[in-house]
């Protein structure tokens, strides 16, 4: 699934050209992984949970996922971006350090999903989507 997921941001990417909005590339992505036989929800809303010291679970807010994406039994998690470059070359920032990146995670424990990725689609113009598993 996450092969398929990035040779599709590859593809989105390619087509569209940089310089988009974040929603024109999830939505292009959402048509080109149905077309694929994905089930693909786009904006799904996710709760975020917190348990209190004495062990009261509530939620106290909710997310929006770009994509969830659905094949089978597989699940994942896709978070898009549309900015400058996420993790800079030859840089000691890393992944975990990203704000995006965390976002990303929390998503994924929210929803008890393994698979998620991090894709920006960056401007000014790069040869490939910026893909971070």
């Amino acid at each position: 699934m996450i092969k398929t997921i990035n040779q599709v941001a590859k593809y989105v990417y390619k087509s569209l050209g940089a310089g988009h909005e974040e929603t024109i590339y999830r939505d292009a992505m959402s048509l080109e992984l149905q077309d694929r036989g994905f089930t693909v929800k786009t904006e799904a809303p996710v709760s975020i949970h917190y348990k209190t010291k004495k062990g009261k679970k509530m939620i106290v807010g909710s997310g929006k996922i770009d994509l969830y994406v659905m094949k089978g039994k597989d699940y994942a998690v896709v978070e898009l971006k549309a900015v400058g470059r996420i993790l800079k070359e030859n840089s000691k920032i890393t992944k975990e350090d990203k704000k995006e990146y965390l976002q990303l995670k929390k998503y994924l424990e929210a929803l008890n999903v393994k698979a998620g990725l991090l894709i920006n689609f960056p401007f000014p113009p790069e040869k490939e989507p910026e893909i971070i598993v």
